[in-house]
């Protein structure tokens, strides 16, 4: 599949996140960012793709523990964004959408949801769908498909399972490298 976005950007390092983290770590936020392109091209959302790839690549970052967290993606906005500013900027977003990418950030962990005519509906809203995605993690029965926003999102449970078991045991180095066991399967 083409995405149309240099992925080369896209590197995650564990010093990136406050807390080394087997559930909210690199291999999860680079599944998160899998589903981002897959959902968000399913639905049509061109731009808002780019824009909630950068908020999944950095929605964990500052996490402290695994447990519940509604506070984690307002200190990733206030406290990580600054920094990844120039690499967002350099895959293509621009200043006013940095805004969009904080507010999806902060918003990600929040019960609330945005109005959906909100600027940053879409972009959050397919954040949060591709992290719920993500929740087989936790448990096979953690996902509640009647919480996903986008009906692509509920097409793609069985990808998202997938690609959980095909990557839970092994340390993915590039985003490139799990795009390439996402087109592996079926979907």
């Amino acid at each position: 599949m083409n995405f149309e976005i240099d992925f080369s950007h896209f590197q995650l390092k564990q010093e990136f996140f406050d807390t080394e983290s087997p559930v909210h770590g690199i291999n999860h936020t680079y599944r998160v960012m899998c589903l981002v392109l897959y959902v968000g091209h399913a639905a049509g959302l061109k731009r808002d793709v780019l824009l909630a790839l950068c908020a999944a690549f950095m929605h964990d970052f500052a996490r402290k523990h695994d447990g519940y967290c509604n506070q984690h993606g307002d200190w990733a906005a206030q406290f990580k964004l600054e920094d990844l500013v120039p690499l967002f900027t350099k895959a293509g977003v621009n200043k006013s959408e940095i805004e969009i990418i904080k507010t999806a950030v902060k918003n990600h962990s929040q019960l609330e949801e945005l109005k959906t005519d909100h600027i940053a509906y879409k972009t959050t809203a397919l954040l949060k769908d591709a992290d719920a995605l993500d929740r087989i993690r936790l448990n096979m029965n953690n996902l509640d498909e009647r919480f996903l926003r986008f009906p692509e999102s509920v097409r793609f449970i069985t990808f998202a399972r997938q690609l959980y078991f095909n990557t839970r045991n092994i340390k993915i180095s590039s985003f490139v490298e799990i795009l390439k066991i996402a087109e592996l399967i079926n979907h």
